[in-house]
């Protein structure tokens, strides 16, 4: 009966340890803009990203023909299943908002 009980336990907590993933999408209207998290590649327009078990920031950056034009430290620690809007500067000037 212990061994039973230990065995749901253990299972439990795989469980809880598993579901503490997070998931968030990231946007850009510009579809010419490669997104990038943590200087990998994720694609253009909708992207999602799942967030390394404990980490609380990512680093986001925005790509015209190879050349970063936004940069920004997001704070996913609160964030799961959010959709997250990057807005690049209309003159694509080179911006790093402390968020």
């Amino acid at each position: 009966m212990a061994g039973a009980c230990l065995v749901c336990f253990l299972g439990s907590i795989s469980f809880i340890s598993c579901s503490s993933a997070k998931i968030i999408a990231l946007t850009c209207q510009e579809r010419q803009i490669e997104i990038y998290v943590d200087d990998e590649y994720l694609g253009r327009d909708l992207v999602y990203y799942t967030v390394p078990k404990g980490r609380e920031y990512i680093e986001v950056s925005c790509r015209d023909n190879g050349i970063e034009v936004y940069h920004r430290r997001i704070n996913v620690r609160s964030r799961n299943g959010n959709l997250i809007e990057l807005q690049i500067p209309k003159n694509y000037k080179y911006s790093n908002k402390p968020y």
